[in-house]
């Protein structure tokens, strides 16, 4: 188990400034936050700590004020235990950023604030356009790095797809992680949904979609419906005519039918109490043979 940290009077009653001036760092920052270190790189009393401020933040913007002090602590350690293990890339500074943007809708519907909503905004932060154009306006670095061994890539994507099937059976979110452990599994010609089942996950994948633009566009300002509509009906022709899609979309449903296809693969492990970690394990020399 790890170890508890505790949450001082102090550290509650700075709530205000420290989160207003961190979150101005994740907005203006750009690209340039992500130089900075990742969560799993830096002393975990420093997660804890931008955590408990943004979580303090959050409660007090939706004017939640009964929440006791060992729910509080629970709480706070859980998301900062979470956000270690299963967002390591994200830096701290993003962590303010990510729960507010949550907390106002920005990522869809959730229902009160606990650990699981938390950790819906961070997924659902690092899979936003905003953070996908942060990664892709980053300057490459001028030194290449030297890629991992296929041993060890192998290794990462194992214990990756066992974290996340964890996760499955925990009933917690597994978007995250699920496109990386989709593409492994496939990899490994784990994956063996036909044609037409394929299909019509992404066609749930699009219908998802829309459901989540839907509500934006109730939460949006006047400027950015017309682009939200326009979504929605390129979304909602696709389906009914098979319209293509324009690469930003049929990047978003790609994503979400992966999420959808390892969903319908995991339960089907949990069901059959398959064996995964063997049943990857004799799939290895089909990874390192490429």
């Amino acid at each position: 188990m790890s170890k508890r940290l505790t949450i001082a009077a102090h550290q509650v009653n700075q709530i205000g400034p420290a989160a207003d001036k961190t979150q101005l760092k994740a907005v203006d920052g750009g690209w340039k936050i992500l130089k900075q270190a990742m969560a799993k790189d830096v002393p975990k009393k420093q997660v804890f700590d931008i955590t408990l401020i943004s979580v303090a933040r959050a409660f007090a913007d939706m004017n939640v004020k009964d929440i006791s002090e060992e729910d509080r602590d629970y709480l706070v350690n859980e998301l900062t235990d979470n956000i270690v293990k299963y967002y390591p890339s994200i830096r701290i500074s993003e962590i303010p950023d990510a729960i507010a943007l949550g907390i106002r809708g920005k990522y869809g519907p959730f229902y009160g604030l606990s650990v699981v909503s938390f950790e819906g905004f961070i997924s659902a932060y690092l899979y936003s356009e905003k953070r996908t154009c942060m990664v892709r306006e980053m300057p490459v670095d001028d030194e290449p790095r030297q890629p991992p061994s296929m041993e060890i890539q192998f290794e990462t994507a194992k214990n990756n797809t066992l974290e996340t099937l964890q996760r499955k059976l925990n009933k917690k979110d597994i978007e995250v992680t699920a496109s990386s452990v989709y593409n492994f599994l496939d990899r490994l010609k784990l994956i063996n949904f036909t044609t037409d089942e394929k299909y019509d996950m992404l066609a749930d994948a699009v219908r998802s979609l829309i459901k989540e633009l839907e509500f934006k566009l109730t939460i949006s300002r006047m400027t950015e419906r017309a682009e939200i509509k326009k979504d929605i009906t390129d979304l909602k022709q696709s389906i009914i005519k098979r319209v293509p899609l324009n690469d930003h979309l049929i990047c978003l449903a790609k994503l979400r039918a992966k999420t959808l296809a390892l969903d319908a693969f995991l339960s089907n492990v949990i069901i059959e109490e398959t064996d995964l970690a063997a049943l990857i394990e004799s799939r290895r020399e089909l990874f390192l043979e490429g």
